[in-house]
């Protein structure tokens, strides 16, 4: 099975067993996915019983030991199958469309990153200032994670997971980020008590409303979709709790999903 931001839904209930995550059928798993499978692995990782079934495809194996996975299963406790999948030997020249996940655990680590980031993307293929306004957004969605977790974040695990992935035939960039917060709903709760699902949060996020009180700010998010939607042709798609929201020019639709702990954000960027 191939696990993408769509296809992931519908083989969920055959990845989770408890506190068992099983990938053993994946033969390819793309940057949604495993920002998704990283959640799922903070949100058991203090389990005893916990355990990561490693993809029986060779192709899924070099795909996430090129993507450096063993390194958040090393921080999360996977060691058993941290260690089976560090000693697989990729060769990281090999395909440089590809961003290695990230973890930052605190904001003076995020922004530290940021400038590699632009640096990565020109490798890409984007344009310097193509490049920038796509740092750019990335440094919204990180601060939108610090700001609306500080001190409230719901495990031991904090900060934000973050990967990447270029598509030059199609000249597309798919950037994800993912924490393990109290997610939109969470946020918004405070200034505005009457929500009551998690789909109507994200879109009241989107529309430019913030859940710090006495604060005049939630125009990060409402930046991240102009120069997304209207500078790049890109879409957005949110997950946050319950809800799964996509928004491009022409819409934006709302369906529940499973739970999960925190958010996800997906940007696809289309560039010249």
């Amino acid at each position: 099975m191939e696990l993408s931001c769509s296809s992931i839904y519908n083989h969920l209930l055959k990845i989770i067993r408890n506190n068992t995550i099983d990938l053993s059928e994946c033969t390819f798993i793309h940057p949604w996915a495993l920002i998704l499978i990283c959640l799922l692995l903070v949100k058991k990782h203090n389990n005893n019983d916990k355990e990561i079934i490693l993809p029986k495809s060779s192709e899924a194996l070099f795909y996430l030991r090129r993507a450096r996975l063993h390194e958040i299963l090393k921080k999360l406790s996977y060691n058993q199958s941290a260690d089976f999948l560090e000693k697989i030997f990729v060769n990281e020249k090999d395909n440089l469309n590809i961003q290695e996940i990230i973890h930052c655990n605190f904001r003076d680590e995020f922004n530290a990153r940021l400038e590699r980031f632009g640096k990565i993307f020109m490798n890409f293929g984007l344009r310097e200032n193509d490049a920038r306004l796509v740092v750019a957004l990335i440094g919204e969605l990180g601060n939108n994670v610090y700001d609306h977790n500080l001190g409230n974040w719901p495990t031991d695990i904090s900060g934000c997971f973050i990967t990447a992935q270029n598509y030059p035939q199609k000249k597309c960039l798919e950037f994800v980020i993912g924490d393990p917060g109290i997610g939109f709903l969470g946020s918004l709760k405070a200034n505005f008590p009457g929500l009551s699902d998690d789909i109507s949060a994200i879109k009241h996020g989107l529309a430019g409303n913030t859940g710090r009180i006495n604060e005049d700010r939630g125009n990060g998010l409402k930046f991240i979709q102009n120069w997304t939607l209207e500078n790049f042709s890109g879409n957005i798609l949110i997950h946050s709790g319950k809800g799964l929201v996509f928004l491009d020019k022409d819409k934006i639709e709302g369906k529940e999903a499973v739970e999960i702990v925190g958010t996800i954000v997906q940007i696809m960027l289309y560039y010249k």
